[in-house]
């Protein structure tokens, strides 16, 4: 069997060499008639069960981590005057900062500039989140009818 420096190793590897060295121990006391060296080993062994199964979902967290941390090199943003976020290999399409904000994170793009009677805005495909980039105001004065005017047209 050939030690491989602690540094080449993973910490999974790692670990998992401690608990292969520990399930030996365990097999060579139960060839033991020491009822407590035999308790001790099986409580150690449980114990290394239960490290190896946290330091598995740190590894999970950590590149799931590495993984957010290389999609936010990837985004540009907030740019003014809109605020807008965007992929840097796409400076054109702005993406929905709802979206991008939300765990997880998800790079949804806006749709294009859409005129309406009320302005001009982009909207989310995903989660329906709308800006304006322009807003109308009403050409002339706004005529207004009161309620009791309303009723009596009935």
């Amino acid at each position: 069997m050939t030690i491989l420096p602690t540094a080449v190793l993973t910490t999974t590897q790692l670990v998992g060499g401690l608990v292969a060295s520990a399930k030996n121990a365990l097999d060579l006391a139960k060839a033991s008639s020491d009822h407590s060296l035999k308790a001790s080993i099986s409580e150690l062994y449980d114990s290394l069960l239960d490290v190896k199964g946290r330091v598995l979902d740190l590894d999970e967290e950590n590149r799931r981590l590495k993984t957010a941390l290389v999609m936010k090199d990837e985004v540009v943003g907030p740019i003014e005057p809109h605020g807008y976020f965007f992929l840097k290999d796409k400076p054109n399409q702005p993406i929905c900062p709802k979206c991008l904000q939300s765990q997880p994170s998800n790079s949804v793009f806006l749709s294009p500039l859409s005129e309406r009677y009320d302005g001009a805005r982009r909207e989310c495909v995903i989660c329906h989140w709308q800006h304006y980039e322009t807003t109308k105001q009403p050409s002339g004065p706004v005529r207004r009818r009161s309620f009791s005017s309303l009723r009596n047209q009935r």
